[in-house]
């Protein structure tokens, strides 16, 4: 029979936060401690990993490995070993998949529940480290950011971490710390995948600079030197954006601001028709400005032609000279004779008898049919331009 020390010696063990015999008030046989959920062979390493952390934590890591056995002297003892390990198998299997779940024995020892998970799941063949091997060579960034890059080739490491053999001197006399340089290898070569495997559209002199570094840096601050210049590239990227976002809404504002080329508020004297003066009356002057050309080009004005290459009567098209009409040809020939001047002097060939007669010839001709669909011509009189 236990005496009264006895139990308080028992009661104090249970009461410790520093005892692996402690349980917290709020644990319980279905918490999910490890927030990673075990799937099968794909991530039973990272899973047992994240769970022996969680073990760790909890002062318990012991009942996995067995350093901490069952009691088989004191019954008091033994009941707070079993209490323990009853919590650290319900930790374990809360945290299967339920799918997988149902194909585990269930077993009362969490150290033989253990035992069995890893000789199940923990599969280390040549085939899986080929596979892993060819999945590091074969990760590239491909568009994506750094951040996400980094963290799906790291994913791969870790997954090959656990099938590593860290060499270890067995001599007993060894001090050239051959495992620390073991490690310093291994950074070296994550160092390489990481920058091989980044765009080298994106990065490929940062990539250059580091490789031709005489001291390689470390990983950690390879990563850092390339989110940096990610940074830096999304900023160039962003201000360039803004300013063709600018230029492109200047030039629109430029184009609504441009003037027409002609004002209704003005009305000219000759014609007396709005939009232009006196002097600038191309029916008087029989010259076309050079707005006229503008508006034409855009399909302004009446009559516009209904299919492409076909120009309305009487009006030019964009880049091209503007085709006198009868009237304008008349004014043409006939301005010379108003101002005093000799037909003569234009075509020395024909008399002044010859010339009346083209005139009245021309103006007796009844307009052609052409004339009659394509619409009224500039000259006009219904012409409202």
């Amino acid at each position: 029979m236990v005496n009264d020390g006895q139990h308080a010696v028992i009661r104090r063990k249970i009461n410790d936060p520093s005892s692996p015999y402690y349980i917290h008030p709020s644990d319980f046989p279905g918490l999910n401690i490890c927030g990673v959920t075990l799937k099968g062979e794909a991530n039973f390493r990272e899973w047992a990993t994240a769970m022996k952390n969680a073990f760790r934590s909890k002062r318990k890591l012991g009942f996995l490995d067995g350093t901490i056995p069952m009691p088989t002297e004191e019954p008091e003892d033994l009941d707070d070993w079993i209490t323990v390990n009853s919590m650290l198998v319900g930790w374990i299997m809360t945290s299967i998949d339920p799918s997988l779940r149902s194909n585990i024995a269930f077993m009362d020892n969490v150290m033989d529940l253990w035992d069995d998970l890893k000789t199940r799941f923990d599969v280390g063949d040549p085939m899986r480290i080929y596979e892993l091997k060819e999945a590091i060579r074969g990760c590239r960034q491909q568009g994506q950011s750094v951040t996400n890059y980094y963290g799906r080739l790291k994913g791969i490491w870790d997954d090959f971490d656990g099938f590593r053999v860290i060499p270890k001197c067995t001599c007993g006399g060894c001090t050239c710390n051959l495992e620390s340089k073991f490690y310093q290898q291994i950074e070296i070569e994550k160092t390489h995948d990481f920058l091989m495997g980044l765009d080298s559209e994106s990065y490929g002199v940062l990539r250059s600079n580091i490789l031709s570094s005489n001291e390689l840096p470390s990983l950690s601050k390879v990563y850092q030197m390339v989110v940096q210049e990610e940074r830096h590239r999304n900023m160039i990227r962003i201000r360039d954006e803004k300013v063709d976002a600018i230029a492109f809404a200047a030039r629109d504002v430029s184009r609504m601001s441009m003037p027409s080329g002609r004002d209704i508020k003005l009305t000219c004297s000759f014609c007396k028709k709005t939009g232009h003066d006196y002097d600038h009356c191309f029916k008087r002057t029989g010259k076309y400005p050079d707005w006229w050309y503008e508006n034409e080009s855009r399909g302004r004005g009446k009559g516009q032609a209904q299919g492409s290459g076909k120009a309305v009567a009487g009006r030019p098209l964009a880049g091209r000279q503007p085709q006198p009409t009868r009237d304008s040809k008349i004014a043409c020939v006939v301005r010379p004779e108003e101002e005093g001047g000799s037909s003569k002097n234009f075509v020395p060939e024909l008399t002044s008898d010859q010339w009346q007669a083209i005139l009245n010839m021309v103006n007796n001709q009844k307009a052609t049919e052409t004339e009659k669909l394509e619409g009224p011509t500039y000259e006009d009189a219904d012409w409202t331009g």
